[in-house]
């Protein structure tokens, strides 16, 4: 039993609870699943995931209206432009906060991709490409 008889049937000193000894350490659950330097937590790397797959969904040339990818490609655009900050752990602001992107910041880096991509596509098809 994980008892000293010091502490046996009442708290320890520092409040530790009686059936731990005066030597036991505490382990913090970041502790048991530290990364290796220069490695991803796998809670990052998913928030990446999500992060990079909306941006792609939004990136990519409009779906007809109606179609399932369409409703994706609007959740997606809806979920960048939100505004609903930490209260939500997958929400876009928590997560570009959590990776260290500035919300604002990648909002306008998508905003003049796609402008870009509107005005290449009415430059190659003479008109206004949609």
């Amino acid at each position: 039993m994980l008892v000293d008889d010091a502490t046996e049937g009442r708290a320890g000193r520092g409040g530790r609870p009686a059936l731990l000894t005066r030597d036991f350490e505490p382990v913090m659950p970041s502790q048991w699943f530290a990364a290796p330097s220069g490695a991803v937590q796998p809670e990052k790397r998913l928030m990446l995931a999500v992060l990079s797959d909306a941006i792609e969904l939004v990136l990519q040339a409009s779906a007809p209206p109606g179609t399932p990818r369409a409703v994706i490609q609007q959740r997606a655009a809806d979920w960048i432009s939100s505004n609903d900050g930490a209260d939500w752990l997958l929400s876009f602001v928590s997560i570009c906060e959590t990776l260290g992107f500035e919300p604002e910041r990648l909002r306008q880096g998508v905003t003049r991709l796609i402008e870009q991509r509107r005005t290449t596509s009415r430059d190659a098809t003479g008109g206004d490409g949609y």
